[in-house]
């Protein structure tokens, strides 16, 4: 709890340089006072995933409303195919893309968040991973949005990549909300290590009696260091040469191989 309060005493006194770089919300929603206590993470070679943990204040004195957390990762294409029965066999078919997919989106409320906000407003404000993907194909004729909609948000939840919480944290589920007096809250989102490594966002969000009040968006980075991030650079500012260097390797490791267990 004092570690708590000393990071909060942080963001207060920074709270005007985050506010630069406020969530996507309206021109009448204040800022809300949060931070995170790994604005960046670093990847090496044991990375087994990491934890975020995002903090912050109610302001208002007696402590009314209801706070919202959402931590995004980027967007990305996605495609979602339906399965169909053709012959006797189970096919994929009837592919729908879309082009802006969270990669990673977890929610975090203190109640469920249907009875926080209304269904306009977690659409407005995307604090739904099927609210944020795009649809960049047409839906065939005997299929329905919100079931490829569905379907991309039960495959990749499957995945871990996304999640949503409500109510306190607790030791036997990886994540939550918890609310302490004064208006304190903690929230923690588990970041598996399939996640990817990229820019993400934790937007903050306070809503009363169904209508948002303040919000905050606070960056969060993820990098490689080490011999990771050299071969992660290799590969991509210069793939002509990862693929030399790759084939180069296989050829010396058979090579090798071959000379250690030949027959005499």
């Amino acid at each position: 709890m004092r570690r708590l309060a000393a990071l909060l005493a942080l963001v207060l006194i920074c709270a005007p340089a985050a506010a630069q770089t406020g969530a996507p919300t309206g021109p009448n929603v204040a800022d809300l006072p949060a931070g995170v206590a790994e604005d960046s993470i670093t990847v090496s070679s044991d990375y087994r995933g990491s934890s975020v943990t995002v903090f912050g204040v109610n302001p208002d004195r007696q402590g009314r409303g209801d706070i919202v957390v959402v931590v995004r990762g980027p967007t990305d294409s996605a495609v979602v195919m339906r399965k169909r029965r053709v012959f006797g066999l189970w096919v994929n078919g009837d592919p729908v893309r879309f082009s802006e997919a969270p990669t990673f989106f977890a929610v975090l409320s203190n109640r469920p968040l249907r009875s926080i906000a209304s269904a306009q407003s977690i659409w407005r404000y995307q604090l739904d991973p099927a609210a944020s993907a795009q649809l960049a194909s047409a839906v065939p004729a005997t299929g329905d949005p919100s079931a490829y909609r569905a379907a991309l948000v039960r495959l990749r939840r499957a995945q871990g990549l996304y999640q949503e919480y409500s109510g306190r944290d607790a030791p036997d589920r990886p994540g939550g909300l918890t609310m302490y007096e004064g208006g304190l809250f903690r929230a923690v989102v588990r970041l598996p290590a399939n996640a990817p490594i990229a820019q993400y966002y934790a937007d903050t969000y306070l809503f009363r009696d169904g209508r948002l009040i303040s919000a905050q968006r606070i960056p969060i980075s993820i990098t490689r260091v080490g011999i990771e991030r050299r071969i992660h650079d290799l590969a991509t500012n210069f793939g002509w040469l990862y693929g030399l260097i790759t084939v180069m390797l296989a050829l010396v490791s058979g090579w090798i191989a071959a000379f250690l267990f030949r027959r005499t």
